[in-house]
């Protein structure tokens, strides 16, 4: 019997002290090479820097060819990555011949951030012009590269003036940037992080915000950071923000359709600064979007909120293809904060949610 390919471990890892080795940037108005300021390096002397626009004109983005199958045996990957904008970012993972599977994390300005992601965190990106995928499921062995990309500039594909009021309701912010990362490991090793609570066997935690990255994305000027449970029973998501007139606040999770499938009910602990008014949003890969509202006092002693999936009703820009929610079809989970849109003053808001379960 063939024995199976042995691996080195790590399988992968850069940590740019020679160079860029063999990353490049893609995309218009990009430029990727190594930096070795002390303020830009987290480990050893040299950090790759890589710097782009957000802007209409197309993605910017960093990439890495890798040959299949060197990742078969992947765990975990862990980096170092720091950028000159609060930004939520996304690592990618393209199959040869298969899928593109992504991970999305947020930064705050000028912090380095660790991250660590195991090859479950990704989620396989649906459309018509995405790649189709034979199994729907990341197969490790047959990754061909990976790509790092500023989420931000999918959304900057649409309102390209800043004054339009798609992009000011939205808070989008154009022009360059810089990101840098440094102590890149793909390993067959399995992360350390366990989760905070061992649940009961009848609930399926989404997030219990474990991870030190915040594995949300943000829509408008928000900053979001995991907050180490010290006092606190459980880790929380913390999105730092401002509830401006006029405009709307998002976080948002990517989802696998599994996660939601036979379930009855979202739940999580929340406390909020300011008074807020949030739509709690699922939404389909076909275009369907369903909405609670919630209805968050302002308080800094966590509420336990309960949502029973049969009461989210069809958002008024919902797209379904049958016109009824269906769990199995998931592809995120948003929380809005569309105070701004109901006249409330301007000022600077604390979201908190902690551990969010289905069941």
């Amino acid at each position: 019997m063939a024995q199976p390919v042995q691996l080195p471990e790590p399988l992968y890892a850069e940590g740019f002290e020679q160079g860029i080795g063999e990353w490049r940037g893609l995309g218009p108005n990009v430029q990727i090479l190594p930096d070795g300021a002390p303020e830009n390096v987290k480990q050893g002397v040299r950090a790759l820097r890589f710097d782009y626009r957000v802007s209409n004109e197309g993605l910017g983005l960093l990439v890495v060819p890798i040959a299949p199958p060197a990742l078969a045996t992947l765990k975990s990957i862990s980096f170092w990555v720091k950028s000159d904008h609060s930004a939520s970012l996304a690592l990618v993972l393209k199959e040869e011949n298969g899928g593109r599977f992504t991970s999305i994390f947020s930064v705050i300005k000028g912090d380095w951030q660790k991250v660590e992601i195991t090859p479950a965190d990704f989620v396989l990106q649906s459309g018509p012009t995405e790649p189709q995928d034979d199994n729907g499921r990341l197969d490790t062995d047959k990754i061909e590269n990976v790509a790092l990309v500023d989420f931000s500039q999918i959304f900057a594909q649409g309102p390209a003036n800043p004054d339009s009021p798609v992009a000011k309701m939205l808070g989008i912010q154009l022009g360059p940037r810089t990101l840098y990362l440094d102590d890149l490991v793909f390993s067959s090793k399995s992360i350390n992080t366990e989760p905070i609570n061992t649940e009961p066997i009848n609930t399926d935690l989404i997030d219990d915000f474990s991870r030190p990255q915040a594995a949300w994305f943000s829509v408008g000027a928000m900053n979001l950071r995991v907050v180490k449970a010290e006092k606190a029973e459980n880790n929380a998501l913390q999105a730092d923000y401002s509830q401006v007139t006029g405009r709307i606040a998002a976080l948002a999770k990517l989802l696998r359709p599994d996660v939601l499938k036979g379930k009855a009910e979202v739940s999580f602990d929340i406390t909020s600064k300011r008074h807020a008014t949030l739509i709690v949003q699922l939404e389909e890969h076909s275009g369907g979007k369903y909405n609670a509202i919630l209805d968050v006092p302002a308080s800094d002693t966590p509420a336990l909120k309960t949502l029973k999936f049969a009461d989210f009703k069809a958002s008024d820009d919902s797209k379904d293809n049958n016109g009824q929610l269906n769990l199995d079809q998931v592809k995120q989970l948003l929380f809005i904060d569309f105070s701004g849109m109901l006249g409330a003053e301007t000022g600077d808001n604390v979201l908190s949610i902690q551990q969010i379960r289905a069941k």
